[in-house]
């Protein structure tokens, strides 16, 4: 296919060019629908490209020859026209679902475009006016349904049967409610995984959300953290699943996979049940973010009004910063338990520890603990003697990092700094955080720096790669 026409936008000014329009005719249809749901596929899936392809219904329906590291779906456009809708990866990510396995991140990129072509079919079959800009709030309803048909699609994988058609989309519109309520000035958590678990016929029938959204209690007792609401693919509320009994649907689970208590407030129940039971799960965190789970794993995060799919490509993304090395994984999962919670850090990987010399304070070198002479010890470097890092995995690595100052590792997962002060070039323009996060880059191969919002900005040589999660400055509401 040869395009005679073309146009081009930006829905995050700060990473460049994102998604594009293109034509098989000399000309370009009014298509703010459809603009609104590319930026909310690049919103789901950083450092994707997304391309509109139109051809007039005349010439009949084309079919994109596709390619590694894509996916595609056609349907009906606007008035007179076919669309394409084509999301790419960029060629390092695209690697990554180049091989024999199914990853995470090759389901994510064949669903997208599908999802995409429905909820812009959604839109325009509402009458919306192609020669009128799409207004913020029409914009927020686009994601959101962009995301409900997304986890429709995962759910239905799931379950491998239908599901009631609007479960999704009604679930999705409850717990934004409950995101911005508080009771007794506590702001609610709530916890519900769909799944096909039960098979017997309820003796009572409470749909889901509705007849739950009426019983003010039921956040409170289905909060996920010590309980969570099963409900069947019919939208029925079933059960509760508590944290002690969760043997009861899932009885070869160990007690220990029933989620991890200190992980609570970041939705570890919700995931764990889909790891046992299958199905998708919603979590909503007390900042009002709502957290999706699928296979006991992170998958889309709804935060200020945008959904973003976890970053399954961070690990490698390091990984091919640093020039391999088993630390990628290491640091790739710390920083996402962090971003869970409303917790800070900075993290960073060096060649060479010596690297560090002139960047990080000796007496926050846990590597050097052993080189100072125990009379000349401040109270920090003792300190690191009573530390067990050694051998360091993730939540060791998370219970360091959460600390003021930044986390070192060298490229072979070797605690060399925690709690660190970086001397940073102030900016008027940026946090204490970002500044030391910025400078540190200059001598550490890759930096992370993960806000108290939960988002994830990636430095190197001194500069901000790509932010995940959150929505960085400048970003299209």
């Amino acid at each position: 296919m040869k395009s005679t026409a073309t146009s081009q936008g930006r829905s995050r000014p700060r990473l460049g060019l994102r998604w594009k329009r293109t034509s098989t005719v000399d000309e370009l249809p009014a298509d703010p629908v459809g603009e609104a749901v590319a930026e909310a596929l690049t919103d789901v899936l950083v450092g994707a490209m997304v391309e509109l392809s139109y051809s007039p219904d005349s010439a009949g329906t084309y079919l994109h020859p596709g390619g590694p590291g894509m996916a595609s779906a056609t349907g009906a456009g606007p008035p007179g026209w076919n669309t394409i809708m084509i999301v790419r990866l960029n060629e390092r990510v695209a690697r990554l679902v180049e091989t024999r396995d199914r990853t995470s991140l090759a389901e994510l990129l064949e669903a997208l475009p599908g999802a995409g072509i429905q909820a812009a079919a959604q839109f325009r079959h509402e009458g919306v006016d192609v020669r009128v800009p799409v207004s913020p709030a029409l914009r927020r309803a686009l994601r959101d349904t962009v995301a409900s048909e997304l986890l429709t699609a995962y759910l239905t994988t799931r379950v491998g049967r239908p599901i009631r058609s609007d479960l999704v989309g009604e679930t999705i519109e409850y717990l934004i409610e409950l995101g911005g309520t508080r009771v007794e000035s506590h702001s609610l958590t709530h916890g519900v995984v769909v799944a096909d678990v039960l098979h017997d016929t309820p003796r009572l029938e409470f749909a889901y959300p509705a007849d739950i959204r009426a019983a003010k209690r039921a956040p409170l007792l289905f909060d996920g953290q010590r309980a969570l609401l099963v409900v069947d693919p019919e939208g029925r509320a079933r059960t509760e699943l508590q944290r002690q009994r969760f043997e009861r649907l899932a009885p070869d689970t160990a007690s220990t996979a029933a989620g991890n208590d200190d992980w609570a407030e970041s939705g570890s129940l919700v995931a764990a049940a889909t790891g046992a039971v299958g199905g998708l799960g919603f979590f909503v965190q007390a900042d009002g973010s709502i957290w999706t789970f699928v296979d006991g794993q992170p998958l889309l995060v709804r935060r200020g009004e945008h959904w973003t799919a976890f970053p399954l490509q961070l690990t490698a993304s390091i990984a091919n910063m640093i020039g391999g090395g088993s630390v990628a994984a290491l640091v790739a999962r710390a920083a996402l338990m962090i971003s869970a919670q409303p917790r800070g850090a900075i993290l960073a990987i060096v060649d060479d520890p010596a690297d560090l010399e002139g960047a990080v304070s000796r007496k926050d070198r846990y590597d050097l603990r052993n080189d100072i002479d125990p009379r000349a010890m401040r109270t920090e470097t003792r300190l690191h003697h009573l530390i067990d890092a050694e051998d360091l995995d993730e939540r060791t690595l998370v219970r360091l990092a959460v600390l003021d100052g930044a986390t070192v590792l060298d490229r072979d997962g070797r605690l060399l700094a925690y709690g660190a002060v970086v001397t940073s070039r102030g900016s008027q323009h940026e946090g204490a955080r970002t500044a030391a996060a910025r400078t540190l880059s200059e001598t550490a191969q890759v930096v992370l720096r993960v806000s108290v919002d939960g988002d994830i900005t990636i430095f190197r040589a001194g500069k901000a790669v790509t932010t995940l999660l959150g929505r960085p400055a400048g970003s299209t509401v």
